[in-house]
């Protein structure tokens, strides 16, 4: 529940009390949920931490497939509610496209949402529950930063920025619009995926999403944007280390697959 409460209560704050998802929301967000995550890995043994299991915990409750549903259902919804906002922001993007791509993203996990199927491996553990949490509200963060005044200045340079992020983003939902059926946040094993750009390289959501994050910081260039930047690759990082292990395990034919396409390690 405490890595609960947090999310939903900004989320409910926006929904219901019509308050703003303000950049400092979201950095304070992972500073919360990190916070948390520091203080149970202090506090837990180590066979503890692998332990930690909260869906397992509820499924002592209720039927894991009715929790599934569950977890489908709220995040459609809240995938729905986050594509309705994004639907007033048409007016503030220089480059519409970039509007375009980011929208998609919202579509694109409504659909994974929907389709996904059941996992092999489901996650467990703080770090295949809250490390991937983390991840997705880092790049917010870098919009704690003021755009910087040497970008604005060079049109050329500013416009650039914008199309980088698209191309980015673009490569982002095509990857997620290619793994829909075993599209997860945490960690998880689902099925093989290879098509797409999964031919060329093993995570193409995360290569999305930390050029995405490059350009932004570019755009927003200060030390906290900096170090937001180089976070975020880290937990990625990790995020795929993780994965790639689940899925090695579960899957017979990944370590095959591996050896022949790119990540930044082999």
């Amino acid at each position: 529940m405490t890595y609960i409460i947090p999310l939903s209560g900004v989320f409910w704050g926006w929904a219901v009390l019509g308050e703003r998802l303000a950049p400092s929301a979201f950095a304070g967000l992972v500073m919360i949920l990190a916070s948390v995550a520091a203080v149970g890995e202090m506090g837990l043994p180590s066979g503890s931490r692998a332990n930690f299991d909260p869906f397992g915990w509820a499924g002592r409750l209720v039927p894991e497939r009715t929790l599934h549903t569950a977890i489908r259902v709220f995040m459609v919804l809240v995938c729905s509610a986050l594509l309705v906002v994004r639907a007033g922001d048409w007016d503030d993007y220089l480059v519409k496209p970039l509007w375009l791509m980011e929208s998609m993203v919202y579509i694109v996990l409504i659909a994974a949402f929907i389709m996904r199927t059941t996992p092999r491996e489901r996650s467990r553990g703080l770090a295949e529950i809250v490390l991937p949490g983390i991840g997705a509200l880092l790049p917010f963060a870098l919009l704690a930063s003021q755009p910087a005044p040497f970008v604005l200045a060079r049109p050329l340079l500013h416009r650039g920025v914008f199309w980088t992020m698209t191309l980015a983003t673009a490569l982002t939902v095509w990857g997620m619009w290619t793994l829909r059926r075993s599209f997860s946040v945490t960690v998880e094993a689902r099925e093989l995926v290879t098509k797409g750009p999964y031919r060329y390289v093993r995570h193409p959501i995360y290569l999305g999403e930390i050029l995405a994050a490059l350009a932004v910081t570019v755009w927003r260039l200060s030390v906290l944007s900096a170090a937001v930047l180089v976070a975020f690759t880290a937990v990625q990082m990790v995020r795929a280390r993780m994965e790639e292990a689940k899925l090695d395990r579960n899957l017979p034919r990944y370590r095959q697959y591996a050896s022949g396409t790119w990540w930044f390690w082999k």
